[in-house]
């Protein structure tokens, strides 16, 4: 008797914390989305941040031209973490672009 009633008020908690995510999942409205905070950046800033992407995506695509020649498992190894870590430096500054776009 005691597990089902431990399941039970287990259950009954675990709902009760996800309670206001449903009641925001349940008001959310598909025609009038959140508004965007958007970035501005000064024109230097912007110069600056499209030449650093300008120059990671050439590194990206070299490495890439890299793997696909290299026969070596152990040195295409290297080279994916290589990729991994320039998309990594990649990705948030192609996100703060987009904001600043927007």
């Amino acid at each position: 008797m005691r597990l089902p009633l431990s399941l039970a008020t287990l259950a009954l908690l675990a709902g009760c914390s996800t309670a206001s995510a449903v009641r925001e999942a349940w008001n959310w409205d598909p025609t009038a989305p959140r508004e965007r905070t958007r970035i501005v950046l000064a024109p230097e800033q912007l110069a600056s941040l499209s030449n650093r992407l300008a120059d990671l995506r050439i590194q990206r695509n070299d490495i890439r031209s890299r793997i696909s020649a290299e026969p070596d498992v152990g040195v295409r190894l290297r080279l994916y973490e290589d990729l991994h870590r320039v998309g990594m430096q990649l990705s948030p500054l192609e996100r703060q672009l987009a904001g600043a776009a927007s």
